[in-house]
């Protein structure tokens, strides 16, 4: 595996991790050491896993803060959706995901479009150009995820006065 992103969203990154200040975190992808330079608490534990991923899940707890990077486009597209939404669900109260967009990147084996992330419920944080290729950084937390409307409570359903007879 051939890392695609060159680093170029290391400062973006940097500072979600600076905010997010997560007591666990579980990193995925093949480079040995990814993460930018950056303050993690020092209590923070990190778990990095480079291959073998969905097998080695079954043994971790859940984390505060999973990044995912170079992995999604080297699966099939079943895998990383399988992978996508067992971190979302399961694994991590907030996921961040780097992915390249598009055909024009060679050698993956699994193409993603924008559509593709936001419909795992992810919004976006950044787009970068690489070599004139787009790749974006994508981002999840249920709390995010979808606002709860001001019709949805008690005053506007479920109550029995407002139903007739």
């Amino acid at each position: 595996m051939h890392p695609v992103h060159h680093r170029v969203h290391h400062k973006d990154l940097a500072t979600l991790l600076e905010v997010a200040r997560p007591r666990s975190l579980l990193l995925i992808d093949p480079e040995h050491d990814p993460l930018p330079p950056t303050t993690l608490p020092a209590d923070c534990q990190r778990t990095h896993l480079t291959d073998n991923i969905l097998a080695t899940l079954d043994e971790q707890a859940r984390f505060d803060l999973a990044v995912v990077a170079n992995t999604l486009e080297y699966l099939d597209r079943r895998t990383a959706g399988i992978l996508l939404a067992r971190l979302r669900d399961v694994q991590a109260h907030r996921l961040i995901v780097l992915v390249p967009l598009g055909h024009r990147w060679e050698a993956l084996r699994s193409y993603w479009r924008t559509a593709d992330l936001l419909s795992y419920g992810m919004t976006i944080l950044s787009c970068y150009q690489v070599e004139g290729k787009p790749l974006q950084l994508f981002h999840y937390t249920i709390e995010s995820y979808k606002t709860t409307p001001e019709w949805f409570n008690s005053r506007h359903w479920a109550n029995p006065e407002h139903w007739r007879p």
